[in-house]
């Protein structure tokens, strides 16, 4: 619903001549803490905790990976059997010490995107195996798939691609990408 949403306020906008909103959001799942903080002088209702400041760098992410949105491994492991899910990354966020992995919700209006699904698969497969220009080459094959949803993450991922060839990668390489910027 919120993607829909996000494409009909797209639409308000360009009618008024004005820029298509640009929009992403971080979601994860976790413990945190929720109330009200502060002192009598200055306070306010809030939401603290790891799995927020995680949230809000995923939502940071989105742009660079193209999506509307990032979804948290813990929830995607909750909510997998509700939405299609692409996985998109194993990624260390700035700031954090360890990687996990990502994905995004697409929206499917009754098309069966399994066998995309599949393809996509297979190129991470690919790129976990350091067979960069095949991944390369499966990410071009896959631009227009997914009804356009992924071009801009495919475009990105070709980048990505050409960008790990050039690294020098060790044997316990294991697909992990660290981010160093938020």
């Amino acid at each position: 619903e919120m993607l829909d949403a996000v494409d009909e306020y797209t639409k308000l906008m360009e009618a008024q001549g004005l820029p298509p909103a640009a929009m992403g959001w971080g979601c994860n799942s976790g413990i945190g803490f929720i109330g009200e903080m502060g002192s009598t002088e200055r306070h306010s209702y809030d939401i603290l905790g790891d799995m927020v400041s995680t949230a809000a760098r995923l939502e940071a992410r989105c742009k660079a990976y193209g999506v509307l949105c990032i979804v948290g491994a813990e929830t995607y492991n909750r909510t997998k059997d509700d939405f299609f899910y692409l996985m998109l990354d194993n990624l260390q966020p700035k700031g954090k010490t360890v990687a996990d992995f990502i994905y995004t919700a697409l929206r499917t209006r009754g098309v069966d995107y399994s066998k995309d699904k599949v393809q996509h698969e297979l190129m991470h497969a690919l790129y976990k195996q350091k067979k960069f220009d095949e991944a390369a080459a499966m990410c071009k094959k896959l631009i227009g798939n997914f009804g356009g949803q992924m071009d801009k993450y495919y475009k990105m991922w070709i980048e990505r691609c050409d960008f790990m060839a050039q690294q020098d990668l060790g044997d316990n390489w294991n697909g992990e990408f660290i981010a160093h910027e938020k």
